[in-house]
């Protein structure tokens, strides 16, 4: 059996750990900040949302767009050999990973913007004052809208996700 060059072995490495930690970084957020966050008064848990928001929304486009172009090369170069099976998973392992995106623009940003929009409202007042959100139409305080994002927010790390294990699964293959 002949070596497997050192590009495909480059790119499967690549794909596979920038997936798996793009997933765990979304996941993370979902699991382990949020239920942190909203022990916090309203105020500044939008704050700790919005900070963690613009970390990942820079961070986790950018690794997973690495992992599927890694994923693309790997599919290009199986496509149409006896690997061919290969290039399909692969092609659907960039395609899982960069899904993050659209996922986020569609259904996210609804409640994206309305956290965004509390982050305003509640810019001026101190860290020891409370938020009144008396009176708010259920699922619309901060706390109920961060805990919404949470879950999408989970269903979105579970792309990345897929699309590691898909990936090792062609590599191991």
């Amino acid at each position: 059996m002949a070596p497997m060059p050192t590009a495909i072995r480059v790119a499967q490495t690549v794909g596979i750990t920038a997936s798996a930690f793009a997933s765990g970084s979304i996941l993370s957020l979902s699991y382990a900040s949020v239920p942190s966050f909203l022990l916090a008064p309203s105020p500044i848990l939008v704050r700790q949302w919005h900070s963690a928001y613009e970390s990942g929304k820079i961070i986790n486009p950018s690794i997973s767009a690495l992992s599927a172009l890694s994923y693309a090369f790997l599919s290009y170069r199986l496509y149409g050999t006896l690997n061919h099976p290969k290039a399909e998973m692969y092609a659907l392992s960039a395609l899982l990973t960069v899904a993050i995106v659209p996922y986020t623009a569609i259904g996210m940003q609804p409640t994206n913007k309305k956290l965004k929009k509390k982050l305003e409202e509640m810019k001026g007042l101190d860290i020891g004052e409370k938020a009144t959100e008396i009176g708010l139409a259920k699922g619309e305080s901060a706390k109920e809208l961060l805990d919404w994002w949470a879950t999408l927010n989970f269903g979105r790390g579970i792309f990345p996700l897929v699309g590691a294990i898909l990936g090792m699964w062609a590599t191991l293959q």
